[in-house]
């Protein structure tokens, strides 16, 4: 395809690929890279930043919002130097937000509050707009910040705002056009518009990407290039089948299916401007510019393959309305479907006979007003809990026995509402979402052909070597994770590593993202597990490398908790041995930080079915009958920066040390069961040089708790008096686990990811290595205790695998 010169390209960064400044200038270089052939820029807000924005409206405060403007700051100091425009632009949104969150609160209807929210949650895509803006300004490049409400026209539908495309084509020709004449690079927010009336409106979530599309239909642009953290549109999604690799090509056909049944790299009204006006989009990864993505065009210009990829959808419920009514009557379907129509509910897949009709609705949609109008119609079945399967290919339509095979592949699993005459490129059907990986992964086998093992680029670290049975040397694998450099937020290359290594051993494995790239594991061994060992894959920085002695071995989780990790497989592949098939391993990240990925994991459809978790934790190979809960919170204080020599305020570092004084004073509370609780203040930063009064600092706490969250909040707020801002981040509670006859008990100081694995059965907490060597310089694990873990662990699944679960842990 040869672009046209006159033309430009429309640039649209997502989320992730404005995540810090590193993003930022990635973002900066693709653009310099773009400019000679003219383009237009649309960015979403940097990510997280829209989820705080929402929640802020709930809460009436800007305390979540805190460390999203510290992101934006952080960004300009590190690209911009320091003082600059934008940092007054900051200060005047969050003085706007401020505004704009007490008028919310003072408008409790949800119609009145509506026009509020969305003016809140457009500062994401405002602030992003223009920080890349003076970015791209600093880069050299003539960019020029462009007010989206001058261009996307709307109707005055809240939060899923429709545009008025001959207004928007419109003025956004206006608006932009003669920046473009002129060479330089307008850049605007997306998701965001205005009314006729100019009040704010947004497009619904993912409404940059649609934002990008109508510029690019308004510009008649040569291209419409979606720059992501994905390598473009994928076989399937790549956490259910780790063998996934990047479709090439796309017919608009193809990916309209995949955008509205489950696929989230473009949002399903993306291409509806692109497809009026034959623009091309092509979805890039921002992390790596050169590779070539995925391009989606007119059907003419898309390679014609039967099947290109398999989607999948989850939270689905299907409603099924059986009337004899229907039988050789007219207008039935339309009363029913004006009933979906006035309770605004969107309808996914439907079949029909003479008497029924079945369709899909997404499990967020409230049903309980849309089922009392069905009824007065017919009988009403619900069932939830269901997933949406869709085979997306060009040729599926006149390719014989393509549907044979789909079924046949899965021919011991439970299909209904088969759709396939609606479409001529898709074939779509319902199956329990209990299911629905499982379904994918054999179809991604059978009929995308042989799985490619060769690491590629998403794929980076070494081939874990790995052997069977009496061969697998627990220390020898050991070494090989530690190796591996794994500390939170760096997940993705051990558990990629990971995956491979547990498929050659005949494991089934699923990825579990958490945030983008981070994902964690779940491997499994055919039947659904009745026993998971459980422990986590990211360590605390800073990375070093394995080595060892005669007693130890040595390097960064070693005892937090690769060995433990090593010792847990071993356990597994011991117990395969001896026949017990139905074991999983569950491998999560961000265990030293939130816990979102066990958060993630406790979301599986099979979670509900396991009996047993075993989590690994440095215990010193006792079972952990209790363990402390966390609390983790930032101080911040502010002060008035000036010379040194005369100042004239207050030192923000001098009221941070003077708060952090009475907090350590306090006289936490203390449990019989648990023992004392203790706070550890980990980080202290602020200040801009040693000859300025600090203008602000911050320092970060880690309560240890043994008690309930309330008493120590009370005193943290008691000691800091409101000389501080107090930023609660996360609360672990306080567990009581369940013990078993035969093996030693402790309680453990720490805390641990089994608070937030509630739905796996019972919980139980056992692990080589002492927490005294956890963390530190010379982080390190005895072998032997490795030796012993091995042993513990397969004793203790016998134990409990011929008991019955515990009805509840205290």
């Amino acid at each position: 395809m040869t672009a046209d010169p006159g033309r430009p390209a429309v640039l649209k960064f997502g989320g992730t690929s404005v995540a810090d400044a590193a993003a930022f200038e990635r973002a900066a270089a693709i653009v310099r890279a773009c400019r000679g052939a003219g383009c237009v820029v649309v960015v979403s807000a940097m990510s997280g930043v829209t989820d705080a924005l929402f929640a802020s409206v709930e809460q009436g405060s800007l305390n979540g919002l805190e460390p999203h403007f510290e992101r934006h700051r952080a960004v300009a100091q590190a690209l911009l130097g320091g003082a600059t425009a934008f940092l007054t632009e900051l200060t005047g949104a969050r003085a706007e937000l401020a505004d704009l969150l007490a008028r919310a609160a003072a408008a409790p209807p949800p119609e009145d509050r509506a026009p509020l929210r969305d003016a809140v949650v457009s500062q994401g895509e405002r602030l992003s707009s223009a920080l890349l803006t003076a970015v791209l300004g600093a880069a050299g490049l003539e960019a020029r910040w462009v007010d989206a409400r001058r261009c996307i026209v709307t109707d005055d539908t809240h939060g899923r705002a429709a545009p008025d495309i001959r207004e928007t084509e419109r003025r956004t020709r206006a608006a932009l056009g003669p920046l473009l004449e002129r060479g330089e690079v307008p850049v605007l927010g997306g998701y965001v518009g205005a009314t006729h009336g100019g009040v704010t409106t947004t497009l619904g979530r993912g409404g940059s990407d649609y934002t990008a599309a109508l510029v690019g239909a308004a510009l008649d642009a040569r291209e419409i290039q979606i720059w992501t953290d994905v390598p473009g549109v994928m076989t399937a999604d790549p956490r259910v089948v780790s063998s996934a690799r990047t479709v090439p090509t796309l017919s608009y056909a193809e990916a309209s299916e995949l955008a509205y049944f489950g696929a989230k790299v473009l949002h399903p009204k993306t291409l509806e401007p692109a497809m009026r006006r034959r623009i091309p989009v092509r979805i890039l990864d921002s992390r790596a510019p050169d590779d070539p993505g995925t391009v989606v065009a007119a059907e003419a210009e898309a390679s014609p393959g039967t099947v290109k990829t398999i989607a999948h959808k989850a939270g689905i419920t299907v409603l099924q309305i059986t009337s004899a009514r229907m039988l050789g009557a007219h207008g039935f379907l339309r009363a029913l479907f004006e009933v979906f129509d006035r309770h605004r509910v969107s309808v996914d897949v439907v079949t029909t006979s003479e008497v029924s009709v079945s369709l899909s609705v997404e499990d967020s949609a409230d049903l309980s007003a849309v089922t009392e109008e069905l009824e007065r119609l017919g009988e009403v079945r619900v069932e939830r809990g269901r997933a949406i399967i869709c085979v997306v290919g060009e040729g599926l339509h006149t390719t014989p026995g393509i549907a044979a095979r789909v079924f046949e592949t899965i021919r011991d699993i439970n299909i209904s509402l088969i759709s396939q005459g609606a479409s001529r490129v898709n074939l779509t059907f319902v199956v329990d979402e209990a299911r629905a990986r499982e379904t994918v992964a054999r179809l991604h086998a059978a009929l995308l052909g042989p799985v490619d093992r060769t690491p590629t680029r998403r794929m980076p670290g070494p081939t874990l070597r790995i052997a069977r049975g009496e061969g697998f040397r627990p220390v020898e694998f050991a070494r090989q994770l530690i190796d591996i450099p794994s500390v939170s937020g760096d997940e993705e290359p051990i558990a990629r590593c990971l995956a491979a290594a547990l498929e050659r051993l005949g494991y089934r494995v699923e990825l579990l993202d958490a945030p983008p790239h981070r994902p964690g594991l779940l491997a499994v061994t055919g039947a659904p597990p009745r026993l998971v060992f459980s422990t986590h894959i990211d360590t605390v920085p800073p990375h070093f490398a394995s080595f060892e002695d005669e007693e130890y071995l040595y390097g960064r989780g070693a005892c937090d908790a690769k060995g433990i990790l090593a010792t847990q497989l071993a356990a597994a592949e011991r117990l395969r041995a001896d026949g017990v098939e139905e074991l999983g391993l569950l491998f999560v990240v961000d265990e030293e930080q939130g816990s979102i990925g066990a958060r993630v994991a406790n979301r599986h459809p099979l979670a509900r079915e396991c009996r047993w978790l075993i989590a690994g934790e440095p215990t010193e190979n006792k079972l952990a009958v209790g363990s402390k809960g966390s609390l983790r919170l930032t101080l911040r204080t502010d002060g008035t920066g000036g010379h040194s020599a005369a100042p004239v305020g207050r030192s923000a570092i001098d009221a941070l040390l003077a708060v952090l004084a009475d907090v350590q004073a306090a006289a936490w509370p203390r449990d019989d069961f648990f023992g004392e609780t203790t706070c550890n203040i980990g980080v202290i930063a602020g200040g801009a040089a040693g000859n300025v009064t600090a203008p602000d600092a911050r320092a970060d706490l880690h309560i240890r708790v043994a008690t309930g969250q309330e008493p120590v909040r009370e005193l943290v707020e008691r000691a800091v008096r409101g000389r501080a801002r107090v930023e609660y981040l996360s609360f672990t509670p306080a567990v009581r686990l369940t013990s078993v006859p035969g093996f030693d008990q402790t309680v453990v100081a720490f805390t641990t990811d089994i608070p937030h694995l509630s739905n796996w059965g019972t919980r139980l907490l056992l692990g080589p290595g002492s927490i005294r060597d956890a963390h530190t310089a010379r982080e390190r694990i005895a072998k032997g205790e490795l030796a012993r873990g091995v042993d513990l662990y397969a004793r203790l699944a016998r134990t409990v695998l011929t008991q019955p679960a515990a009805a509840a842990q205290a």
